[in-house]
């Protein structure tokens, strides 16, 4: 059972997709670079445990395919989206308990430094050392609710980081809150934590995320107070870092490699002051590359995969399977349906667009065609579009800000395509193959 990183790390390992690397690696680019070239491949995620000039171990692209997803899900592949809807719309509550492992390694005040983490700098331009894959929560300062989402801290000292809040997270209403009142707003991260707890701080939900991530997993997840605050955390955490945001206090922050594959701007950003670090015996950091499909996973697919089923089966009952491939950057929705009326792949690829802002290029294939193989949907686009016919656009809609075919307040042009086979081209089979066994064959 999966309830902690190493938990979900021996499945990984067991299933062969975690390598160990045991040669030494620099934090400084080279760490990211493996990452990513690990990724481009196809190649299981890794564990690093030899840092050049840092004690710890690192672990990274943990969720950087559907494969491991799914593992992490304990399910198959096509039922991630169904798993993460059922959650969604059933959460189950935390359960607090007294104590953690992170609770034997306790540091605060200037005894705790955010330079001795072993946060990589991943990307060759980004502006300096990120925590990217931690659950940042926090705690509304009126009503007490707790939230858990992502956020990028630019360390910047051993004691301050930035920390970029988007306008519309939940987390930015809380800090007005505190805000208003003169005060700071405490937050805790939570590095190398169970999947779901991850998985769930990716959607946006009125409650505590941390109730999507015990409804994945079926069972209420362990949380515990943080030594500083109030501040629940998950109590099988590798790290916990505590502190707060500082109040009225912006600093230049960034640049980071973006999900949408370009380096972000420098942002007038909130500032994090550190007050502790809790870890467990010999932990483990993780960490995932700005922009890789790890980061896309997790910000653009796996939250708003399950919305744009209900959405595009609400439309038509023959929507068989959805998918929002990461090498899209979360700009790219693909419906796969078994099509009944020619007018029917439209509507679909208008109720897909209009399920989460981000989608603006939606491509709508026949049951014949995987959408989890690239090259089978650009088969499909290639043989079966008559761009006339098939290819439509919906001028001066609402996306994303940082989608480079925006204008400045997201204003963008959206694109929808029938890619499936027509009345005219019945006469032509396709041409599939069957499965073969290869592993009863003996290759040298």
């Amino acid at each position: 059972m999966i309830n902690d990183l190493r938990s979900y790390m021996n499945v990984l390992r067991e299933q062969g997709e975690l390598n160990l690397l045991e040669s030494p690696v620099d934090l400084n680019r080279e760490l990211g670079s493996i990452l990513a070239s690990v990724e481009k491949k196809g190649m299981p995620a890794v564990h690093f445990t030899n840092l050049k000039e840092r004690e710890g171990e690192v672990v990274g692209g943990l969720l950087s395919s559907h494969r491991k997803i799914a593992l992490a899900l304990g399910c198959k592949t096509k039922e991630i989206s169904n798993v993460l809807m059922k959650a969604y719309e059933n959460p189950i509550k935390p359960v607090k308990v007294k104590t953690a492992d992170f609770h034997k390694n306790i540091k605060t005040g200037k005894e705790a430094s955010l330079m001795e983490l072993p946060i990589p700098i991943h990307a060759p331009e980004d502006g300096g050392p990120f925590i990217t894959a931690g659950a940042c929560i926090s705690r509304d300062p009126e009503t007490g609710r707790q939230n858990v989402s992502f956020q990028r801290m630019h360390i910047k000292s051993d004691n301050r980081s930035g920390i970029m809040i988007n306008e519309w997270r939940h987390l930015r209403e809380m800090m007005k809150k505190a805000w208003a009142k003169g005060e700071g707003l405490p937050i805790a991260i939570a590095v190398g934590v169970d999947p779901a707890v991850l998985i769930g701080a990716g959607f946006r939900y009125d409650g505590d995320e941390m109730e999507i991530a015990s409804a994945i997993r079926q069972t209420p997840i362990e949380v515990v107070k943080c030594q500083t605050s109030d501040i629940l955390v998950p109590a099988h955490a590798e790290y916990v870092i505590e502190g707060q945001i500082l109040p009225d206090l912006l600093e230049k922050e960034g640049p980071l490699a973006e999900f949408t594959g370009h380096y972000g701007k420098l942002w007038d950003s909130p500032v994090f002051e550190l007050e502790a670090i809790c870890h467990r015996d010999k932990p483990i950091w993780q960490t995932m590359n700005g922009g890789s499909f790890e980061h896309i996973n997790l910000g653009n697919v796996l939250p708003r995969e399950p919305l744009l089923e209900n959405y595009t089966r609400y439309v038509s009952k023959n929507v068989v399977d959805v998918h929002i491939p990461p090498y899209g950057g979360g700009f790219l929705a693909l419906i796969q349906m078994k099509k009944t009326n020619p007018g029917e792949p439209k509507n679909v690829a208008m109720a897909a667009m209009t399920s989460h802002v981000n989608i603006k290029n939606v491509i709508v294939v026949d049951e014949d065609t995987d959408i989890y193989n690239a090259s089978e949907v650009w088969w499909a686009v290639t043989n079966r579009v008559n761009p006339r016919e098939d290819v439509f656009v919906v001028p001066n809609s609402q996306g994303h800000e940082l989608d480079p075919c925006s204008d400045p307040v997201g204003v963008q042009n959206k694109t929808g395509i029938d890619a499936t086979s027509k009345a005219h081209m019945s006469d032509l089979k396709k041409v599939v193959y069957p499965d073969y066994d290869l592993t009863q064959l003996a290759f040298s």
